[in-house]
């Protein structure tokens, strides 16, 4: 019974083996019974030839687990061993290199997909080449590439048809997706260059016939087109001053308006309006003035403000208004020395123990110059010109604007708006530093750089009096003190100088000019400072 057994797996494994079901028939023949058999073993012997065949197949194919299996039961079916073991070997090194290639392979695409997501089809098509399988993954990206080209080109076309019509918006959208697919597109960069072209002599005309909005919009509409091109960062300038300007005339800040104005007129974008408004400016700055200079103005014992310097060559110095005779005080002194005057003058000189001294100057236009020119409020020891630069404050900005030759953070410029920390440097070794430590106050500070010296002697801070001044211990404080007794606050009523304690508590207290005031652990003076050659007058 055995034996017939033995016989009826033998004849199903030579039918599985002649139907070439060759794991059924290594199934089959491999059982004890009969793969001892003679038969058996004739048949295991013409399995392995087939398994072998059928192996390499599968290696020619990369499938090479499939390979391996088949190498190693063609091994067990016995036979040509040698052979069988040659074809293992080799079954190992084609893995290998099938790997090493596919990692070739996988970074080829990745790379040419990036490019192609990119725009950069001649970047795309060298990275599908460095490719070295084709397979369907290989196909498919090549396809892509040819599609992205074609879409491209279509995009172009639409936008050469709605420029040729006049509609720059949609041939701008149009170009932008031609290059978003393919930035090196034949004929793409004369079109990107004849819609900036078109779109900024648009924007360039609305400016001049005033249309300041429409000029903007036909500026953003070109988004990131042409940004390095001359004519339009010329024209975004001026665009920015305008806004800047209609801003400041809207808050009503007419001087921050005519300094902007100022520089709009060196953009090289001439118009007629700008011409206009600073005309109209400078016929507003001087009722104003007139104003000022009348009873209402006399009656307030203000000072009057800076006129706009609106025009080429307007040099007008500030003029000091002095109380009428229905002041309750002594008639006015014309001089900047008016201690005792019931006003307090233009520059003071403030003294604190252990702290140091600082030159406090008043009005809306600060002039710096030599000292002895008599015409600048802070006068350096240097080989400046009598009025080389002035500070002006426009609200709550201040601006630098000379003439004579100015640098701003290493870059010459004629009129310059001022940020906290901004270096200044007047003529060849003047170097100063704006300053202007807390937005809660519009005073801000000039430190004189190393080697620079003012006619106030020891004074290495100037303070631009603008606002309430504020002393304490941290930065944000116009002087620091040392002390930890709290701050003080210096302000300006009434023609007189008062300091008021930091915080809700605490009364003001008047300081009177050339006598020495003690506030808690503080002592300190104010003088009138007169100014002049050398280290100047200190009156009171």
């Amino acid at each position: 019974m055995f034996g017939r057994l033995a016989s009826v797996r033998l004849k199903a494994a030579e039918e599985a083996l002649a139907k070439g079901l060759l794991d059924e028939a290594f199934d089959i023949a491999c059982s004890p019974d009969v793969a001892d058999h003679r038969t058996g073993r004739t048949l295991l012997a013409e399995l392995g030839e087939k398994l072998l065949r059928r192996g390499q197949e599968h290696l020619l194919a990369y499938r090479f687990d499939a390979a391996d299996r088949d190498f190693e039961r063609a091994g067990r079916c016995g036979g040509a061993s040698e052979k069988v073991a040659e074809w293992k070997v080799r079954g190992a090194e084609a893995r290998r290199h099938y790997e090493a290639q596919r990692k070739i392979q996988d970074a080829a695409l990745q790379d040419a997909h990036r490019h192609l997501a990119a725009g950069s089809i001649a970047g795309a098509v060298e990275a599908r080449q460095q490719a070295p399988m084709e397979n369907t993954v290989a196909g498919a990206l090549s396809a892509a590439i040819r599609g992205q080209v074609e879409r491209a080109q279509a995009s172009l076309d639409a936008a050469r048809e709605a420029a040729g019509e006049g509609n720059l918006a949609v041939a701008v959208r149009h170009l932008r997706k031609a290059r978003s697919l393919h930035n090196k597109l034949e004929g793409l960069a004369e079109m990107e260059s004849l819609l900036v072209e078109k779109a900024l002599q648009g924007a360039a005309e609305d400016f001049r016939a005033g249309k300041l909005v429409r000029s903007r919009q036909q500026v953003g509409m070109l988004e990131d087109l042409g940004g390095a091109r001359r004519e339009r960062v010329e024209l975004e300038e001026a665009l920015g001053l305008a806004e800047a300007a209609a801003q400041a005339l809207a808050d009503d800040h007419y001087t921050k308006a005519g300094v902007l104005l100022g520089r709009l007129t060196q953009t090289g974008l001439e118009a007629e309006w700008i011409r206009d408004v600073r005309e109209r400016l400078a016929a507003l700055d001087q009722h104003r003035r007139a104003l000022l200079e009348g009873p209402l103005g006399l009656a307030a014992g203000r000072e009057v403000p800076s006129a706009v310097k609106t025009m080429p060559g307007d040099t007008r110095e500030t003029l000091s208004i002095r109380p009428g005779p229905a002041w309750a005080g002594p008639p006015p002194i014309p001089r900047d020395d008016a201690a005792g005057a019931g006003i307090l003058p233009k520059r003071i000189l403030l003294r604190i123990d252990g702290v140091g001294s600082f030159l406090l100057i008043r009005g809306d236009r600060i002039g710096i110059g030599r000292a002895g020119s008599h015409s600048a409020d802070l006068e350096l020891l240097s080989d400046l010109s009598e009025r080389h630069a002035e500070i002006i404050r426009a609200g709550e900005d201040y601006f630098v604007v000379s003439k004579q030759g100015v640098e701003l953070a290493g870059r010459p410029v004629d009129h310059a708006l001022l940020q906290d920390g901004d270096r200044i440097r007047l003529g060849s070794r003047t170097k100063l530093t704006f300053r202007r430590p807390s937005q809660k106050s519009a005073t801000a500070m000039i430190d004189l750089g190393e080697g620079v010296r003012a006619a106030s002697g020891d004074c290495r801070r100037v303070i631009l009096w603008g606002g309430p001044i504020l002393m304490g211990g941290t930065k944000e404080c116009h002087i620091v003190l040392n002390s930890g007794g709290g701050g003080y606050v210096l302000t300006e009523r009434m023609g007189q100088l008062f300091a008021k304690p930091m915080g809700p508590a605490g009364e003001s207290i008047v300081l009177p000019q050339g006598v020495v005031t003690a506030l808690g652990e503080l002592r300190l003076s104010v003088s009138g400072f007169a100014g002049g050659s050398g280290v100047g007058r200190v009156i009171g």
